[in-house]
């Protein structure tokens, strides 16, 4: 996770696991958040995610409490998903505007 300051991406260190961090079992965290989100733009709720180039363009997802000021800005997020026996599975990239 980047965020971008006086016109640079910097990266965001990982704190109470959200930022730059490692994340484990992902297949639980999707089948929980998925549905919520992505499911209305055709993206697989399942794991494993079937091999294929997903796109959603100008998606706006309501946060339904407020946000501190302080995390205002624009966002890079980027996601290699790997596996031990696999090695490399996918990658993810995002970006957002929180404000």
């Amino acid at each position: 996770m980047e965020k971008k300051v006086a016109g640079f991406f910097v990266k965001v260190p990982c704190v109470d696991n959200v930022g730059s961090c490692t994340y484990g079992d992902l297949c639980k965290d999707w089948a929980e958040n998925c549905p919520k989100y992505f499911s209305k733009y055709g993206i697989p709720c399942t794991c494993p995610i079937p091999p294929n180039t997903y796109t959603i363009d100008n998606a706006v997802i309501d946060v339904k409490s407020s946000l501190p000021s302080i995390i205002n800005g624009d966002y890079r997020l980027t996601g290699n998903l790997v596996s031990a026996t696999a090695g490399h599975l996918a990658c993810i990239q995002i970006i957002a505007t929180l404000g």
